[in-house]
This record gives structure tokens, C-alpha cells and sequence, in this order.
């Protein structure tokens, strides 16, 4: 999932939040917990993706 698909999700979620704490769905307290809940789900990069630590490029020999 790419940064922007994430960070839009996360927005979202938050903005859902936001309005069922608007209405009287849910506290405070646990709309902020649910936003934190959304940016560890959705907007936090993905831990198992590893990254080149080099910049070298690599060639691959087609035939």
C-alpha cells in the first residue's frame, strides 16, 4: 500500500471518528485512542518492508 493510500485511509478514519464523537457516539478519550489505534493500522510504515541500505544499482542480465 503506498504512503498516500495510507495516509488517506488514516484521514478517513480520523474524520469517522470525529464525527462519532460529534454526535455522542463515543468520549474523548476514546476518540483519541481510536485515532492512535488508526495511525498504528493505516499511516505507520509497514515494519516487515526492508529497505536497500545500499544505492548502488543492480543489473540484471536479460536474454
Amino acid at each position: 500500500m503506498s504512503t498516500l493510500v495510507r495516509a488517506v485511509l488514516w484521514l478517513l478514519w480520523c474524520g469517522a471518528m470525529a464525527w462519532l464523537w460529534n454526535v455522542g457516539a463515543m468520549g474523548a478519550g476514546l476518540a483519541m485512542a481510536s485515532a492512535a489505534l488508526g495511525l498504528a493500522v493505516f499511516a505507520w510504515p509497514a515494519g516487515t518492508v526492508r529497505r536497500r541500505r545500499t544505492r548502488e544499482l543492480r543489473y540484471v542480465e536479460i536474454r
